[in-house]
């Protein structure tokens, strides 16, 4: 049994015994040998729900959910009920939260199993074992049961189905902003920014409100992947500087660092392109970002603070990096005609970039007198909506 605090409680709220576990133990062979007619039963049953179809669109997909949910069938009757039993369950409940999985879809696909096991053990003339067959469903319900309210399902699917589509149908793109000098007003480069397109309204969304629940689902790289090809493809013959966001799971993450690798090496002229990471990335792992640096610098490019002076990074770790330009967080920009201590952190961020022999631009530039705020400080390059908001490049 497990020694974990929470599933202990949840064992013992069903009075769940060694003599359960025995029984189960008992019946796992019976119950094998019905495992074909239980799943054949199940996916007939759930298909009765939209849910279902939406999720399990393809011979794919359904292969992949019908083996785990057989694995899991049969794990019911293990007579192994430890911590790994329960951490898997929660697993699977945290996957439900995830994908926004109604609770009363949850509850209906337990109502088929629980009759499905009573069939069995009534057929087979087992009903010694039904006591034992509730619990551990019971058990399984309690940790998988989720309770959103109706809006915050219909929300969440609502998102997961159209981040799924912009992959599937390469609604995945990139908008632009640029980047200019403070002295001459005149573009110096640009910002790439990743967009989603939703061709029922025709409208184009930021990622960020879309970020964690695209992580949440495992669809995250794949969004990486398409954006970074289409901006290396869109400023392959552009004479401008780009720069390309990542985060550090980007970072640390081979497949996006192998596809890196091979547009810088095949890029016509790499030193054109600039690698923004956010300053709070830092605290993972220091050395995920420091090694990154040092490779993509070997191909001419350049490594740029995103957000400085939101994060938590050590001056050490700064120091290390040695970045070619920082970039001051838009909290700081955005107040400096009305806060006098925005404008001595900025200052003071401008003296530490100088120091390090590294650019300056400022973010959230959004009116006039912060522009010229900006431009008095000497920060190097402006970045904000009153300069231009991003758009579509071609």
């Amino acid at each position: 049994m497990t020694n974990n605090t929470h599933y202990k409680k949840i064992v013992q709220n069903y009075d769940f015994t060694n003599e359960d576990i025995f029984n189960l133990e008992k019946v796992s062979e019976l119950f094998s040998n019905y495992s074909k007619e239980f799943l054949d039963g199940f996916y007939r049953f759930i298909f009765n729900f939209e849910y279902a179809k939406k999720f399990i669109n393809s011979d794919a997909v359904h292969d992949k959910h019908k083996s785990e949910i057989g694995k899991w069938y049969l794990n019911l009757f293990s007579g192994k009920y430890d911590d790994k039993y329960f951490e898997k369950l929660n697993t699977i409940s945290e996957v439900h939260v995830k994908i926004g999985l109604p609770h009363h879809y949850v509850n209906a696909a337990f109502s088929y199993v629980r009759r499905f096991l009573k069939d069995v053990l009534i057929r087979e003339n087992k009903l010694e074992f039904l006591s034992s067959v509730d619990k551990i469903i019971d058990i399984n319900l309690d940790i998988l049961t989720v309770t959103y309210s109706k809006n915050e399902q219909a929300k969440l699917l609502e998102d997961i189905v159209f981040i799924r589509d912009c992959v599937a149908n390469d609604n995945v793109v990139p908008f632009f902003q640029p980047i200019f000098d403070t002295k001459t007003l005149q573009i110096s480069k640009y910002e790439s920014l990743m967009r989603l397109y939703k061709k029922q309204t025709n409208q184009y969304f930021s990622i960020f409100p879309y970020l964690k629940t695209a992580k949440d689902i495992k669809i995250y790289e794949k969004l990486t992947v398409i954006m970074i090809k289409k901006v290396f493809d869109l400023m392959r013959n552009n004479a401008y500087e780009f720069s390309i966001n990542l985060d550090y799971e980007d970072l640390s993450n081979p497949k996006v660092i192998k596809l890196l690798d091979e547009l810088m090496e095949n890029f016509p002229k790499p030193n054109r392109v600039i690698f923004e990471i956010v300053e709070s990335e830092f605290i993972d792992d220091f050395s995920i970002v420091e090694n990154f640096a040092a490779w993509m610098r070997k191909y001419g490019a350049k490594i740029a603070i995103d957000d400085f002076g939101s994060g938590f990074s050590s001056m050490e770790n700064i120091l290390k990096l040695k970045p070619e330009i920082i970039k001051i967080d838009g909290t700081l920009i955005k107040n400096l005609d009305t806060s006098s201590d925005s404008k001595i952190l900025v200052k003071n961020i401008i003296s530490m970039a100088k120091e390090l022999q590294a650019s300056c631009v400022a973010e959230y530039v959004h009116n006039e007198p912060i522009c010229k705020i900006c431009q008095e400080l000497r920060i190097d390059y402006l970045q904000g909506f009153y300069l231009q908001e991003p758009f579509l490049l071609f």
